[in-house]
């Protein structure tokens, strides 16, 4: 349960810092005069890409060293990390090839919100405190 817990905790952080990053990027549309419907729809689609990909990523990395600490081979949980690497990317690509193929969204604005998530995790983790350190130092605020 603890795992869940984890993944959900930085989930909502990610998603937190990614919503900030996709107002920001619609106030600068606004600014620009470029903001369209087309804009806010791309945004929401590139905010539901970027976290999908994120908890994909989060789920198999997790259950992978789960099943590898369980007696299960590493090897195996090595191969699965890195299947999930391609397969993510090439299910991203299909999304976006169809949806702008559809003429659904803007692309920039779809696309952004993936380059935020990144920017994101970076900075979360930049910023992140050492539970370990924390401990060591007398710290118990988690």
């Amino acid at each position: 349960m603890r795992k869940h817990q984890d993944i959900l905790r930085q989930s909502g952080q990610l998603a937190v810092a990614v919503a900030l990053c996709i107002a920001a990027m619609l106030a600068v549309y606004a600014l620009a005069g470029y903001y369209t419907t087309e804009v806010l729809v791309g945004a929401l689609i590139g905010f539901v890409l970027a976290m999908g990909n994120f908890l994909a990523l989060s789920i198999t990395v997790s259950n992978a060293l789960d099943r590898a600490a369980n007696g299960g081979s590493p090897q195996k949980a090595q191969l699965e990390i890195q299947t999930s690497s391609v397969v993510r990317p090439v299910v991203l690509v299909i999304f976006y090839i169809l949806i702008f193929r559809a003429k659904l969204c803007d692309p920039v604005a779809a696309i952004l919100p993936l380059l935020f998530a990144q920017i994101s995790l970076k900075l979360i983790e930049f910023f992140r405190k050492d539970p370990a350190k924390s401990e060591k130092d007398g710290d118990s605020t988690p």
